[in-house]
């Protein structure tokens, strides 16, 4: 059951990055976070936003082979230990992300009345935290 579940958090996170990267715009206005007045925080960085997401889904894609080579269902010339340390990496940095203060991420974000915000309160954090947590269970072998 977890690995089913983090497959499909994968799945649903890699399919928007996917999309966004190849030029759909479904979510694309709360896919950054905002500054108080709305403007992306990494406005300046905008061009480099669709190959971005390209990067995010080929990771996600890749972290979804580790945990199928972790869960003994696809083979992959890698140590054991290699891919419990990449998961046990990729596991605490999903839930450093949804748990640490920051000013625009994680449950405890200072600024929250953004349009992103909310999504990130509602949904991004959650699946931070949920995915982060079950690649941990995972990890442990």
């Amino acid at each position: 059951m977890p690995l089913f579940l983090s497959l499909a958090i994968i799945a649903f996170a890699a399919g928007f990055h996917l999309l966004w990267a190849v030029g759909g715009r479904l979510g694309y206005a709360v896919s950054l976070p905002q500054r108080a007045d709305g403007t992306p925080v990494l406005a300046h960085r905008l061009a480099w936003w669709r190959p971005a997401a390209g990067g995010v889904a080929l990771c996600l894609a890749l972290l979804a082979a580790l945990l199928l080579v972790q869960a003994g269902r696809l083979r992959l010339p890698l140590p054991a230990d290699l891919v419990r340390a990449l998961l046990v990496g990729a596991g605490t940095a999903f839930v450093a992300r949804a748990i640490l203060p920051n000013r625009y991420v994680g449950f405890f974000k200072r600024l929250k009345g953004t349009r992103w915000a909310r999504y990130d309160s509602r949904l991004y954090s959650p699946l931070f935290l949920a995915l982060g947590l079950l690649i941990l269970w995972q990890a442990r072998g």
